[in-house]
């Protein structure tokens, strides 16, 4: 449906409210929204309670603003041109902060629905202000918060952490996030929440309503801190590399990846320290590596192998669809440090091989302009990939194809797995970790 006649026809959307309710071991809460004239919507979560004191009002104050990041989910459906906030205060930099990542996380969502406004143009948030008033936290915190979802780069982490007090974190129930966890051989603590959409948001999608992808990171990280605090946990080690940076539509801000980049993750903690006085720390654990980096490391962990997935579309079945750009770009990133007869193994078929997968293939090298709209690594890191398998003898049908182009390309294998990038938050303690554990792979420290 149209967005300039969907706006005029649906003008307002109601952050209605939040209710907190103590169940036994749990915290549920329900936030309630409305687009007006169109639909009511409800989201529940349920985070575990670890019995600890807390500070009720910075508990409150967090799921107020959780419910914030929750409700691009309904609000892309309509977009209407008023965000009013009833459950709450913001101040004017607060309004600013939300309205830009409304805006640079729905980057691709406006770009494949064809929108083009500006950031002041996309929607005002309405919103009581109020004077900035940090709320003071006198709460102790230890270990990390690992959020785990089945792929590589939250393995890596888990194994750069191996000896560190790590608690997974988990949102609703995966088969693969489970074999991932019984491949580690470890008996992790967990922190299992439960993230419940609600089922109209379907129909609204049956019914021609606008859809497309949100900054679902953001809903991450706020849902993270509520569970650290929750679980006195100090620091929250995300997986996103320095690769997340990259723009998926050349020459502009639209990035798939938006809330899992550097910027966004900065912005976050700005954001959490305008409300209290953060003692949690939120950053990427990998942002100084990139995914070739991740991916060399990856293929030193033997175990995980067959039990990880990356694949969107069959992850949460536990299996690779072996049809999409994500399997691709794993299947790629693996092969300088993998046999082809390992990758067959791992994936059930080979993947550079069939035809079906050469759209994909020129998004990934950056034949075709764009990047495919998923969360992949940078066009140098697949060509310096592709290069290195041709170099060892690979004859798959796609990389031959274009061999000759992609060997005429610029970079260096060895040159790419030494690189470090400085512009990170990890802790000084942890990334001495990170090193350690890339020199113990390849010999090499990296300082």
């Amino acid at each position: 449906m149209d967005f300039v006649a969907l706006r005029e026809q649906y003008k307002e959307f109601l952050y209605k409210g939040f209710c907190c309710e103590a169940e036994e071991g749990a915290y549920k809460v329900t936030y309630s929204y409305e687009i007006s004239g169109l639909s009511d919507f409800e989201t529940v979560w349920r985070f575990p309670d670890a019995g600890r004191a807390v500070n009720k009002e910075i508990l409150n104050r967090l799921f107020f603003e959780l419910g914030m990041a929750e409700a691009v989910s309904y609000w892309k459906c309509a977009c209407p041109k008023v965000l009013k906030v009833e459950c709450g205060t913001l101040t004017a930099w607060q309004k600013r902060w939300w309205r830009k990542l409304f805006y640079n996380g729905l980057g691709e969502f406006m770009y494949r629905n064809g929108i083009e406004v500006s950031e002041e143009e996309l929607l005002t948030i309405v919103c009581e202000e109020a004077p900035v008033e940090k709320l003071p936290d006198n709460g102790v915190y230890k270990g990390c918060l690992v959020p785990v979802g089945g792929g590589k780069d939250s393995v890596v982490s888990m194994e750069v952490l191996k000896d560190r007090d790590v608690t997974v974190y988990r949102i609703n129930k995966d088969a693969t996030v489970a074999n991932v966890l019984e491949a580690s051989g470890r008996n992790y603590r967990t922190c299992f929440v439960n993230r419940k959409l609600d089922a109209r948001i379907l129909e609204m999608n049956r019914r021609g309503l606008l859809n497309g992808h949100i900054p679902f990171s953001s809903v991450v990280a706020f849902s993270t801190y509520i569970a650290a605090y929750l679980q006195g946990i100090r620091y929250i080690a995300l997986s996103n590399e320095s690769s997340a940076n990259e723009s998926t539509v050349v020459g502009s801000f639209v990035n798939h990846q938006y809330s899992k980049s550097y910027e966004f993750e900065q912005d976050f903690m700005e954001y959490i320290g305008s409300i209290m006085e953060p003692k949690i720390r939120y950053f990427s654990l990998l942002r100084p590596l990139s995914e070739l980096q991740i991916a060399f490391l990856f293929s030193g962990y033997e175990r995980y192998h067959r039990a990880f997935r990356s694949c969107n579309a069959g992850s949460k079945q536990g299996i690779w669809c072996c049809n999409c750009p994500k399997c691709l770009f794993v299947y790629i990133i693996l092969s300088p440090f993998l046999s082809e007869e390992r990758l067959v193994e791992i994936f059930g078929d080979n993947l550079l091989d069939a035809e079906r997968n050469e759209k994909y293939f020129r998004e990934l090298t950056g034949l075709d302009e764009n990047k495919p709209f998923e969360c992949v690594g940078t066009r140098r890191e697949v060509i310096l990939s592709l290069k290195t398998y041709l170099k060892s003898g690979g004859t798959a049908l796609l990389p031959k194809k274009y061999s000759e182009w992609i060997l005429a390309q610029e970079g260096d294998m060895d040159e790419a797995l030494a690189e470090w990038n400085d512009k990170n938050s990890v802790p000084e303690e942890l990334l001495t970790v990170v090193r350690k554990e890339l020199a113990d792979r390849s010999g090499v420290w990296i300082s």
